[in-house]
This record gives structure tokens, sequence and C-alpha cells, in this order.
């Protein structure tokens, strides 16, 4: 609720509007869950070097290696950065229109 709060008392462009107000600031938690769990997958991908299998070490398991994993997790955190970086430029814009579903 104090995102909600927040982004009320910034917004002077135009008039608030609750319900763009409250989708906003379900979609900045949104980010903010998925930004934790982006931090998640890039500790698991520094341990799973250490838990790596030595090569030729087989098996039937098609797993990604741990840069594999290092890199998708990057990837993943440099999208999540200009997202969130969109959504605070566009704030004002988004609290004071209808979304579209």
């Amino acid at each position: 609720m104090a995102v909600i709060t927040a982004a009320a008392t910034r917004v002077n462009l135009r008039p608030v509007n609750r319900r763009a107000l409250r989708r906003y600031g379900e979609f900045w938690r949104v980010l903010t869950m998925v930004g934790a769990a982006v931090g998640e997958a890039e500790r698991l991908a520094a341990k799973a070097a250490d838990l790596e299998p030595p090569s030729g070490a087989g098996g039937n398991w098609a797993t990604p290696t741990a840069e594999e994993l290092k890199t998708a997790a990057k990837k993943s955190g440099q999208s999540l950065h200009v997202m969130s970086h969109a959504a605070r430029k566009w704030e004002a814009e988004l609290v004071s229109r209808e979304w579209r579903r």
C-alpha cells in the first residue's frame, strides 16, 4: 500500500485513477517478486558451478551447465531492469488512465 500512496503523491500531471493506481501497484509488486526470484536464480547458478559433475560422468540427464544458468539469470535481470525503468518513466501515464486487458 505504501507504493500506491507514494505514487499518488508524486502524480500531479493528470488526475489519479484509483483502479489504474491499484493495478500499477500490483504490477510493481510483481516486478519486485520477479526480481527476488532472479536474485535466487543467480545465487543458485553460482552454487551450480561447485556442484557440476566432471565431464564424461554422463548419465541420461540433459541439464544446463552452470555457465548457461548464469547467462540466463543475467539476461533475465537485465530485462527486468529495462522493464522497471520503463515503468518508472511512464508511471504518471500508467496511473492516470485505464489499462487495456
